[in-house]
């Protein structure tokens, strides 16, 4: 079926104005940037695929489009970290090792042009056709990340002592359930699903990106209230 692109149009304008809107907040810039960016990266994923859709034959944005998302659980897990309020040192390795894994992975993607052989657009949804152990070591490093926010952000809510750093860590986790659940439900009722994983979940990141900003709100009334 012909692809259309109004859905991921809308949804990178508002994903690029909430990222915008995130930067100029005032409250704490630890946890400010890292939210900006992840707006970012996913309004990034949302026009690239529209490039990809109306030039399927042109790689190169199917490879950019795996590089832009490659980041998301490691910027996820970098934002999470800044919502413990008793973090730890050692608690960084999680997303240092993921954001190394990342750019291993981003390399790899950019220089070897065999990790995306193909794209597929059908209604909403790109397909990216990966034949090579790439597919494999990806999916690996991407579910493993999703998991390691899902059970950080509740261990997060069940031993943190500060309210708001917990109102704003359900909002992360609402967020990645939100996106995640209905992704795996596309995954199981469409049975020609596979290469859509990072797609379909982009599409439904869009409550990932209204729990963020909802978070922004709260921060920007704490950081209005302590003048930061």
């Amino acid at each position: 079926m012909e692809y259309s692109p109004l859905l991921a149009i809308i949804t990178g304008v508002f994903e690029f104005i909430a990222a915008l809107f995130v930067f100029s907040s005032p409250g704490r810039k630890r946890i400010l940037y890292p939210t900006g960016v992840l707006l970012l990266i996913l309004a990034g994923y949302q026009f690239l695929e529209v490039a990809v859709c109306y030039n399927p034959g042109q790689l190169l944005f199917a490879r950019i489009a795996l590089f832009d998302i490659t980041w998301l659980p490691p910027i996820a897990m970098w934002l999470g970290l800044q919502l413990i309020a008793t973090r730890k040192k050692w608690m960084a390795i999680i997303p240092l090792t993921y954001f190394a894994v990342g750019l291993a992975l981003s390399v790899w993607v950019m220089i070897d042009p065999s990790c995306v052989t193909k794209s597929v657009c059908e209604i909403v949804i790109a397909r990216y056709i990966s034949p090579n152990p790439f597919d494999i070591v990806y999916a690996i490093y991407y579910q493993s990340g999703i998991l390691v926010l899902i059970f950080g952000t509740a261990a997060g809510l069940a031993y943190g002592s500060d309210l708001v750093l917990r109102k704003h860590m359900a909002n992360l986790q609402v967020g990645i359930l939100g996106f995640v659940l209905p992704s795996l439900a596309v995954r199981i009722l469409v049975s020609d699903s596979s290469g859509t994983t990072a797609s379909v979940m982009c599409h439904f990141a869009l409550i990932l990106a209204v729990s963020l900003v909802f978070l922004v709100f709260r921060e920007r009334r704490k950081g209005s209230h302590l003048n930061l």
